[in-house]
């Protein structure tokens, strides 16, 4: 059930960047639902839930790279910041893809961290922390 709602917030995310109607709120809902599916199978020990996050987190985060975040993000000295933090969320999860599939739990965990880091550091910009 939770794998059909994550497939489809991802499907409508891919209309709405097709249609350029992206808002901010659709987007974060995404990483909201990547990241608890993450932390999810961390806490359960279920690496496939692990992986479902992880794309949902990817699928999220390349709305970022495919929009003008100029239309969410009001001043424009904090656009090329996010996008400084959207690249380096992409190098994090990659690091947690490269970890889950090794198997490396020590691993995951600490780039589950590096993640929640780059989502904490926009926050702290975008919303002025």
């Amino acid at each position: 059930m939770m794998k059909k709602t994550i497939l489809a917030l991802v499907a409508s995310s891919t209309l709405m960047m097709a249609s350029e109607n992206v808002t901010v709120s659709a987007t974060m809902s995404l990483m909201f639902q990547g990241l608890n599916k993450v932390q999810s199978g961390l806490m359960y020990n279920n690496k496939a839930d692990i992986e479902d996050g992880l794309s949902t987190l990817d699928n999220a985060n390349a709305i970022f790279s495919k929009v003008d975040v100029s239309t969410f993000i009001k001043n424009n000295n904090k656009v090329q910041v996010t996008k400084n933090i959207s690249t380096n969320l992409n190098n994090s999860l990659a690091e947690l893809e490269k970890a889950t599939k090794s198997n490396n739990l020590a691993g995951v965990t600490k780039a589950y961290g590096k993640v929640m880091n780059n989502c904490l550091a926009c926050h702290t910009i975008v919303r002025g922390w």
